[in-house]
């Protein structure tokens, strides 16, 4: 069932009860014939909703004053699609950026929107001969590198599971796979009991787009499980049906992905660690396992489940010391100028313009990069969870 679905309440909120015709066929398009994810076709619905506004008050079909919040999406035909021109889109990315404050990512993603919208009405449903985004191209990407974790600083995270909730062998489990395999939130959320295989120490898992793929567990991933399993499996009330791995300890059902979002900043913020949101902890696991585990891009990839290699390259940027130790490393690095031949002071006194400090021409040899975090790729990133405190009163 869709994410736009109060499944609880089915008839409080339809699907799709405040968007186009068009849009609402172009995100079912999406679901059931691209395979997109519910979160993907969700970003789709919501974006070109946003849109609607947008054009809504640039046509005068509201008052000029009205906020776009305001704005109702829907009432627009294919003849008011097949209206829009290069000029609207233009204004439109304008707004985003000026009126919005849009990131550039988020600009160029509501025009992937757009982009995937105009094409389904030209080329898959034929119902526009033009597509009005077809020479547009995104705004270009500010090259920025990925923030994560240090090792040490994954290692306290780590101890901070313990304390900060009322389950910590479930927590503790959640940011053990995040660390040591990198998965994605959905993924860690969507995991069901039958994609475990322990005694093959591998999950199965599906990520963007339904794409199915296997992940291989160390011996942090085994032994977080089997301490958490053993938990879930005693645990009161819980339905013998439900096939959830991660579930909630009061309501005994499959955990939400905000829950999981709560729980991470709940531990990153007893630990000390600000700025860090539970996507990167996926970041860390990548780069920690480039760095350190000696794994090529191709692995990488993989392992991640990119589907170009070109999104797994931005984890091969360098930590700063590699970066600095590539600079001392440098063998001009060693050469330094005669002190007294550019001093003039010196000169003008008349002392000897020969005359150099030897010791000047002695340099300390680069340190040597900072030691590689020991056992990551082999034994994965735990820490001692053999004192984990007992239940706590459920709040």
């Amino acid at each position: 069932m869709s994410i736009y679905l109060d499944e609880k309440n089915p008839g409080k909120h339809p699907p799709f009860d405040d968007a186009s015709p068009d849009i609402v066929e172009y995100v079912r398009y999406l679901e059931v014939i691209a395979g997109k994810s519910a979160n993907t076709a969700f970003s789709y619905y919501c974006d070109l909703r946003g849109f609607s506004r947008f054009m809504k008050r640039r046509r005068g079909l509201v008052p000029a004053d009205t906020e776009i919040k305001d704005i109702d999406p829907k009432g627009l035909d294919t003849a008011f699609w097949g209206s829009v021109r290069k000029e609207d889109i233009y204004e439109y990315l304008y707004f985003l950026n000026r009126e919005c404050g849009n990131k550039k990512s988020s600009t160029a993603r509501r025009l992937a929107s757009l982009h995937g919208f105009y094409d389904y009405l030209v080329n898959q449903v034929n119902k526009l001969t033009e597509n009005p985004t077809a020479s547009i191209k995104p705004p270009k990407q500010d090259k920025v590198l990925p923030k994560y974790l240090t090792a040490e600083q994954s290692m306290d995270l780590l101890e901070s599971t313990q304390y900060q909730s009322d389950f910590p062998e479930r927590d503790y489990c959640m940011v053990v796979l995040f660390l040591n395999c990198g998965m994605r939130l959905s993924e860690l959320v969507g995991m069901d009991l039958g994609d475990i295989d322990l005694e093959q120490r591998q999950i199965r898992l599906f990520g963007k787009g339904h794409k199915e793929r296997m992940i291989y567990l160390n011996e942090a991933c085994v032994e977080a499980l089997q301490l958490y399993l053993a938990k879930r499996n005693t645990m009161e009330g819980l339905n013998p049906k439900e096939k959830a791995v991660f579930v909630t300890r009061r309501r005994k059902e499959r955990i939400s992905n905000r829950r999981v979002e709560q729980l991470v900043t709940g531990a990153m913020k007893a630990a000390g660690l600000k700025g860090f949101s539970t996507h990167k902890l996926r970041h860390t696991a990548a780069t920690l396992m480039y760095q350190t585990g000696n794994v090529d891009i191709l692995t990488l990839k993989q392992l991640l489940g990119h589907s170009s290699v070109g999104t797994t390259q931005i984890y091969t940027h360098l930590q700063e010391f590699q970066v600095r130790a590539a600079i001392e490393q440098n063998p001009l690095g060693t050469v330094t100028p005669e002190k007294a031949r550019l001093d003039t002071t010196k000169r003008a006194a008349g002392e000897n313009r020969g005359e150099n400090n030897a010791d000047s021409m002695d340099v300390e040899e680069a340190a040597s990069p900072m030691e590689a975090f020991e056992g990551a790729a082999n034994d994965g990133i735990r820490v001692d969870i053999s004192s984990m405190p007992g239940d706590k009163e459920t709040v």
